[in-house]
């Protein structure tokens, strides 16, 4: 194991930034989770966790909470957006004992929260901005303050200053999907919204996902379109539900519903932007995790879980080698093909979902997580 006194410094305290942190400490270690933001939001959305990242969450010591604040989707239903008819429906009910850790679903400020609190607050340095960033640890921040570690973790997302830096600095390129999400008060809708039930409309060039968060009390509803461009400055802008509502017409009855609940301040777009795979995660003592290293499109509902992956075995692979260096190398010769993979499915998945014809899903055999094998990945036991 390396030297228990290596100073740390993960930058971003996303899911996978905090999971990392929490790992680190697990093994012993101390980082000190270093995030731009000034404080931890109630972000309004919701989020899919599946069995390859429960275990890692398991094992970090977070399943009561997971049991306390997460749904368990017994099904996953796949719908015709036209008519509402029901054209595949996925069992759930023998996740548990098919992968060894159930699907879950819960509200994303949830699991942030328990994150936090697991690894501690005090360990967080809220409004710490990165400005620069040398491949030997030295780092210096937007208010001119600078530090230097041993080890620098790049978790800072899409726009990850780390990956400008050292890595490329190819602009992130629009996928030409746009994703619209909102939180719809349970009591507007159906029973069915708030049932323990995944349910997804399809149709050609657009699908509408909606599943209970917070128990019952919400419904978190995520839409997903094609669009020829992006022209927002900002990756996430207050939504018209009016030009959503268009994209939808002709819909079931169900997305109506869906769409006429939403509270017209609290629906967001953003589009969706991806970035080539890299050919290496490590420069030096600083090395890449989650979206930094590996956007992808959210089609297989893979973001979140593959950047919990990644801290587990960067962890993992602390505890097993002798120095930074040889932990570094492991780490990215276990997560480069796996994430690599994800990355790939999820960008493809897309394609898949919204060109086929919604009629043709009840004779097309789904090529999902299940049929691609992601979820029998355990990050915990993965070879490193």
């Amino acid at each position: 194991m390396i030297d228990p006194g290596t100073r740390i410094a993960i930058i971003g305290g996303g899911i996978g930034g905090l999971v990392c942190g929490l790992a680190l400490r697990k093994m012993g270690l101390a980082p000190l989770v270093l995030e731009r933001a000034g404080a931890f939001e109630d972000v309004g959305a919701g989020i899919s966790l599946s069995p390859n990242a429960v275990k890692a969450l398991k094992w970090l010591g977070l399943g009561e909470c997971l049991a306390a604040t997460a749904n368990e989707p017994l099904e996953q239903q796949l719908r015709h957006g036209r008519t509402g008819a029901l054209l595949q429906a996925i069992d759930r009910r023998h996740t548990r004992d098919v992968y060894g850790a159930p699907y879950l679903q819960l509200h994303r400020a949830d699991l942030v929260a328990a994150l936090v609190a697991a690894f501690g607050a005090e360990r967080v340095q809220l409004g710490q901005g990165l400005a620069q960033i040398a491949a030997d640890g030295e780092l210096g921040f937007a208010d001119g303050s600078s530090a230097r570690a041993d080890l620098v973790i790049g978790a800072d997302g899409l726009r990850s200053t780390v990956r400008a830096q050292l890595f490329d600095n190819d602009a992130p390129q629009f996928s030409g999907h746009v994703a619209w999400r909102a939180l719809v008060p349970a009591e507007a809708l159906p029973a069915d919204a708030s049932a323990a039930i995944n349910i997804n409309h399809l149709g050609q060039g657009r699908n509408i996902v909606s599943y209970p968060v917070r128990g019952t009390s919400l419904v978190n509803v995520v839409a997903l379109t094609q669009s020829a461009n992006w022209a927002e400055e900002s990756w996430s802008a207050r939504a018209d539900k009016a030009e959503l509502a268009a994209h939808f017409a002709g819909w079931a009855p169900y997305v109506q519903q869906l769409i006429a609940a939403m509270p017209e301040d609290q629906l967001f777009r953003w589009g969706l932007f991806i970035r080539e795979p890299l050919a290496r995660w490590v420069a030096g003592r600083v090395a890449l995790l989650g979206d930094a290293a590996h956007p992808m499109l959210p089609y297989m509902g893979q973001g979140a879980s593959c950047s919990i992956e990644d801290g587990v075995v960067l962890a993992r692979a602390l505890a097993a080698a002798d120095d930074v260096d040889g932990a570094l190398a492991r780490y990215q010769a276990a997560r480069l093909p796996r994430a690599g993979f994800l990355q790939a499915q999820s960008n493809l998945g897309g394609a898949r979902l919204h060109a086929i014809d919604p009629d043709a899903f009840k004779a097309i055999p789904l090529k999902d997580e299940d049929a691609l094998g992601i979820f029998r990945y355990d990050p915990v036991t993965a070879e490193i």
